[in-house]
């Protein structure tokens, strides 16, 4: 049995220095407190708790904050899904024909390729979530997101400490 479980150490030490020896950190678990993530200007700030960009990631999630004129002009994500969850506020969703009123513990759920849109009914701010991920058709097509877009062409503002060194 001691033979086994040396075995068994000498190749997870294995494993190991081949991840390091490609030099790509595998991803690891983390946990935000609230306010941190990664806050990028695009327009507003977004603040990113997971991204698009990280190799072999898939679904991206962020926090944000808006108000009456900072709407989005109506677009279309050509190879992903979004999904929005109002945590205050009210806003008028519409895709193609249809318009839907949602707002604080609303959900809404967008699919790709259908342009959209929203208008902001509240006086105040809105605070919403949004999780924008590859549908499975699109899988291999790689990201056309937004939230790929704002990583990759604005500037960050903010990160979480642990991300600092």
């Amino acid at each position: 049995m001691p033979n086994s479980k040396k075995s068994t150490h000498n190749s997870c030490q294995q494993r190991y220095k081949r991840v390091i020896d490609r030099g790509k950190a595998e991803m690891q678990p983390y946990s935000l407190k609230a306010g941190e993530g990664w806050t990028y200007r695009y327009g507003i700030d977004f603040t990113i708790k997971a991204g698009e960009v990280s190799p072999g990631r898939g679904a991206a999630f962020t926090v944000y904050t808006t108000c009456k004129g900072e709407e989005p002009p109506d677009h279309t994500h050509p190879t992903e899904d979004e999904i929005f969850y109002v945590l205050t506020g009210s806003l008028t969703f519409h895709s193609g024909q249809s318009s839907f009123e949602v707002s604080d513990g609303g959900f809404m759920y967008l699919p790709k390729g259908m342009k959209h849109g929203y208008t902001i009914n509240s006086d105040g701010p809105v605070r919403l979530i949004t999780v924008t991920f590859p549908t499975i058709d699109a899988a291999g097509e790689g990201w056309g997101g937004f939230v790929a877009d704002m990583e990759r062409h604005n500037d960050l503002v903010s990160k979480p400490d642990f991300a600092k060194s």
